[in-house]
């Protein structure tokens, strides 16, 4: 029996890497006679246009209609955009038997296509505070499901919504799960490969999917004091961005597929706090200098607080983090993350079922009784 799941969700990794995660592990199982069959709606400009195809799904995709922040032309003209991309998604959403949606651009007019058509909705919120697209959609789904435990405070539909964690790349799950000597090996490996010495702690800096030009820049008052701090540095500065040249000590990077081997051989990390970062963070069991981006409504910050009441993070103003803040803090800040990795080795206190496995078994029990 075929079954086929839109995954809704475009724009930012945040968005995109969650249900990527859901779509290979609806993709590995099936259950009740159900064969899943997934495909993804997004935007022709997002991330997703990218990491979609590349990780062998069929990509759809409708107008942007992101709703304004203020009055001006584009808000004049955003009810007839609005209502051009509920009409592409009802003629996309009516081939589907259910939606699984990760909120950003793409998602308020998915969402009320479903409400149209009667098609069932799975809500994933991935922020501590939930945007406009999943609140609207939370109104009309079957199930709400957070990745904070915080964001049922927000009240409303979010009160009885359950938590389920972040859907990630299973390889990020399996770095705490690394031996001493295993991590030895691997550093030794991507050291003779970045030129960097084997022997000095590694500090990891990237600014998000995007990349960041202010944390660039901050960080990169830090690369002439690595040798005298007797430090390493690998910083992933974006696609967009000028990537500058590589020193001893210094391995500079446009983008990084290997996420789970450079969590692994991190001792600190220097990052904004979006969702997918903070929830791989608490999975590898690293301690990060978070830096939230001051967008939206203030959800970078409450997605940090988790790790720092756990006392596997700091935060920084992003007002504050400049290379001379940096340079003064670096060497206090590596020996809290020393001090968490002599008490821990990883995270060891995962959820008993991955938030991708719950998100998936949610669609198994919803979609067994239909008939098609």
């Amino acid at each position: 029996m075929r079954r086929r799941v839109l995954l809704v969700g475009g724009g930012t990794a945040g968005h995109v890497e969650p249900a990527l995660a859901v779509g290979k592990w609806l993709g590995r199982h099936s259950g009740d006679g159900i064969l899943f069959e997934c495909e993804f709606l997004g935007t022709k400009s997002g991330l997703e246009r990218e990491l979609v195809p590349s990780a062998g799904f069929k990509l759809n995709t409708i107008t942007r209609a992101p709703l304004p922040r203020k009055l001006d032309v584009a808000a004049l003209i955003w009810p007839v955009r609005f209502t051009f991309s509920v009409l592409q998604s009802l003629s996309l959403v009516k081939k589907f038997d259910l939606i699984i949606g990760f909120g950003g651009y793409v998602s308020a007019p998915a969402y009320l296509a479903a409400w149209i058509l009667r098609v069932p909705i799975i809500i994933h919120e991935a922020n501590a505070k939930p945007g406009w697209a999943n609140t609207l959609g939370s109104r009309f789904s079957k199930v709400n499901t957070v990745a904070f435990k915080s964001a049922l405070s927000i009240g409303g539909n979010w009160r009885a919504a359950i938590v389920v964690g972040m859907p990630i790349r299973e390889e990020i799950r399996t770095v705490s799960a690394l031996g001493k000597s295993e991590i030895a090996a691997l550093k030794s490996k991507i050291c003779s490969e970045m030129n960097l010495n084997t022997g000095a702690p590694i500090v990891f800096a990237f600014g998000g999917s995007q990349g960041s030009t202010s944390m660039n820049a901050a960080i990169s008052g830090l690369i002439s004091t690595l040798p005298k701090l007797g430090l390493n540095l690998i910083q992933v500065v974006g696609k967009a961005n000028a990537l500058p040249s590589a020193v001893a000590g210094f391995a500079p990077l446009a983008y990084a597929t290997n996420m789970n081997e450079l969590y692994a051989i991190s001792d600190l990390v220097i990052a904004r706090s979006g969702a997918v970062t903070c929830a791989e963070l608490m999975a590898a069991g690293k301690f990060a200098l978070l830096v939230p981006l001051p967008i939206g409504n203030g959800e970078q910050v409450a997605n940090a607080q988790d790790l720092v009441a756990a006392k596997q993070a700091e935060i920084c103003d992003n007002s504050r983090f400049t290379s001379e803040w940096l340079n003064s803090n670096i060497l206090r800040l590596l020996g809290s993350a020393q001090a968490l990795a002599q008490t821990q080795s990883g995270n060891k206190n995962l959820e008993p079922k991955s938030a991708e496995q719950q998100l998936g078994e949610m669609a198994l029990t919803l979609l067994s009784g239909t008939k098609k």
